[in-house]
């Protein structure tokens, strides 16, 4: 989703740049709860499974959260080699090699309480004014849609607050960042606005390395290897447990 994408990128530090067999590598996120945040258990969901996936596998992880418009630049110039909290876009794997997902979340549409708006068809949304999330990431038919009324705001919890005063019809992301915002950051929108039925897209959150970094293959690797241990065993679970509301 974020742009969401979702969200959150992991970069070598420099000490790993410098010296190739060093294990030590920063993972970056933004703000985008639950996945990341800097007031968050741990950080959040990306940033605590990311890591703890990581140090199993036997790199030192440092965790940092910052604005989303410096990853996005660190992101192009080469400067971060990798990014968690991904939706995936086939677009991207012209130079990202994707990890298998740790977590799946369903976006869906956000309306005021008792309005008629679903989701049936992207096709079917035009018409509406729709509040989307600067440079997210939800669906690739809808990302590249044409003709829709596109309203453009910061966070998802800006656009939820749009649609509940009716300066939007309807605006949409996953569901457990709108839980998040409804039931942490703004209780006062209980009431006010709904998840809407039908699901946009059903989305795996991943983290994924720059193809061209050194060792990017052999540290997929030892993510996806360590992480099938931690499904198996039960520890991802609990993981997932400290941040997800129902």
């Amino acid at each position: 989703m974020r742009q969401l994408f979702l969200g959150a990128l992991l970069s070598f530090s420099t000490a790993f740049c410098a010296q190739a067999d060093s294990t030590r590598i920063t993972v970056v996120a933004d703000e985008w709860p639950p996945f990341s945040g800097a007031a968050l258990p741990d950080k959040g969901m990306s940033l605590d499974v990311i890591s703890a996936v990581l140090e199993q596998a036997g790199y030192e992880v440092d965790t940092q959260v910052v604005p989303w418009a410096r990853i996005m630049e660190g992101a192009e110039s080469g400067d971060y080699d990798v990014i968690g909290s991904l939706f995936y876009d086939k677009a991207l794997e012209s130079h990202l090699t994707y990890a298998e997902p740790f977590f799946h979340t369903d976006v869906q549409l956000v309306r005021r309480t008792g309005s008629a708006h679903e989701f049936t068809t992207v096709d079917a949304l035009k018409g509406y004014s729709i509040a989307v999330g600067d440079g997210f990431l939800y669906a690739p038919d809808f990302d590249h849609a044409s003709g829709l009324n596109k309203l453009v705001v910061t966070t998802t919890l800006q656009g939820l607050r749009m649609v509940a005063f009716d300066r939007a019809d309807i605006t949409l992301d996953s569901v457990d960042v709108v839980k998040h915002a409804m039931q942490v950051e703004d209780p006062s929108l209980t009431g006010k606005i709904e998840v809407a039925p039908g699901v946009l897209a059903s989305q795996g959150i991943h983290m994924a390395v720059r193809t061209d970094m050194p060792q990017s293959a052999q540290l997929v690797a030892d993510f996806n290897r360590t992480l099938a241990q931690m499904k198996q065993d039960g520890t991802l679970a609990a993981l997932l447990d400290k941040h997800v509301r129902n």
